[in-house]
């Protein structure tokens, strides 16, 4: 039986780990470093012979770090608790990116395998192991990379928080690049965290794309909103109505803009923002679910603009959206005018259309004293305020837009992971 050395290995990673750290990451041989006394070693440390840089190089690195550590835990903290934060509210990029399936690997946030990341970076810094501190480096920059080309080819817009934790990312790796040159020469460290790089890139990549899609959006009972009946504007009128939250809270389907049948089986109210990335996107899903199911669904369409020119209810955290308010108020005015034609113009303002091309548009389908005649009804104030407050009362839980009525209490808020998920989700909890 072979002799146990178990005790021998680990005492040799140690000394080893410990050597790094004697030597300020220079390059010396196990067997030449053991007959070393302390003040020579000191002496061949570039830390002195540098006056110092590597030591400042490491006090920079672990403050930046500090810095990615606190964001992850910050966008963390936001994903368990849906509060707000500066720059991440409904509608926000930042709420678009950490609410998508690319926010999750395998069901697990990414904020927390950045921050554990950046934990093991200090730890490699403080300890100056070197090895780790080269994987380290090159998970991060592999995982900056991929996502900031998420963001740009996938999502299509960049969040700010998001970004920045990126940059720090970045500047992390080339000071550690810098570091681990003063020890060793610039190519192996290349060679650690390009290949450390290479595998973090590929690694998520792979577990993203082909991986289990994860759960991106919340379904709630009414929560603080039950109890609270809806606003006389939504059940004015002598069409058909529906109700939700056993009765409390009523729609005149006919009397409200809609897409789909007005007599279909089921019927969902949306609230929404034109401007607002994720309600866009969830336009293309309910068409995919009103062309599967034409005879089954009709849709209320609802706009809350994220616009404080008229929604005071705006948190200060919340990005503002300009125009909102101007494309939420022409889409009702149109409705009210010439019904046939709003879903045509629906989808013209969820184009990122200005509030210019939108008016422009609308008048190539009514005529501008209709229009303007329409536009100065109280009604559509009056329905836009209404909405905010229903928004405000749906809200206590996430702030997350759109947020879909789809049955008698329960509602959507966000967006699943991809247009099949959202049609089967609907499917499930309508009975379709």
């Amino acid at each position: 039986m072979k002799p146990y050395r178990g005790p021998g290995i680990l005492t040799k990673a140690v000394r080893l780990a410990l050597l790094d750290w004697r030597t300020g990451f220079q390059p010396v041989r196990a067997d030449s470093a053991s007959r070393l006394s302390p003040r020579k070693r000191q002496a061949g440390s570039p830390s002195t012979k540098t006056g110092g840089t590597p030591v400042l190089l490491e006090l920079l690195m672990i403050a930046l770090a500090l810095c990615g550590f606190a964001i992850n835990l910050l966008l963390f903290i936001r994903h368990l608790a849906g509060g707000g934060i500066a720059g991440c509210g409904g509608g926000s990029a930042c709420e678009e990116m950490l609410n998508s399936r690319w926010s999750q690997v395998m069901g697990v946030p990414v904020t927390v395998f950045g921050g554990l990341c950046y934990l093991v970076l200090i730890f490699a810094l403080v300890g100056r192991v070197r090895r780790l501190l080269g994987i380290c480096l090159g998970v991060i920059i592999g995982a900056a990379v991929w996502f900031v080309f998420v963001q740009a080819a996938l999502v299509g817009r960049f969040c700010p928080w998001c970004m920045t934790a990126h940059a720090i990312g970045v500047i992390v790796t080339l000071s550690g690049m810098r570091l681990l040159a003063t020890g060793g020469g610039v190519f192996p460290a290349l060679g650690t965290i390009g290949s450390a790089a290479a595998i973090s890139v590929s690694g998520i990549a792979l577990m993203q794309v082909f991986g289990p899609l994860p759960v991106t959006h919340v379904i709630s009972g009414m929560g603080r909103a039950a109890n609270v009946r809806s606003a006389a504007v939504h059940a004015r009128g002598s069409g058909r109505k529906v109700e939700f939250d056993g009765g409390r809270r009523v729609y005149d389907v006919s009397a409200l803009p809609h897409l789909g049948r007005p007599d279909a089986k089921r019927v969902m109210v949306e609230y929404f923002d034109y401007s607002c990335a994720a309600c866009q996107r969830m336009s293309g899903y309910l068409d995919a679910l009103l062309t599967k199911h034409p005879a089954d669904i009709c849709v209320v369409v609802l706009p809350v603009p994220l616009d404080r020119s008229c929604n005071h209810k705006l948190g200060t955290w919340e990005p503002d959206h300009p125009e909102s308010c101007e494309l939420a108020r022409l889409a009702p005015a149109l409705w009210r005018t010439k019904p046939d034609a709003f879903a045509k113009f629906h989808h013209v303002l969820l184009d990122n259309a200005s509030a210019s091309a939108a008016r422009a548009a609308a008048l190539r389908l009514v005529p501008l004293a209709e229009l303007d005649a329409a536009l100065r009804d109280p009604w559509i104030d009056e329905l836009i305020q209404a909405d905010i407050n229903d928004w405000v009362s749906f809200s206590a839980e996430t702030r997350n837009m759109p947020k879909l009525l789809i049955s008698d209490k329960r509602i959507l808020h966000g967006l699943p992971s991809g247009e099949a998920d959202f049609i089967r989700v609907m499917e499930q909890e309508l009975g379709l």
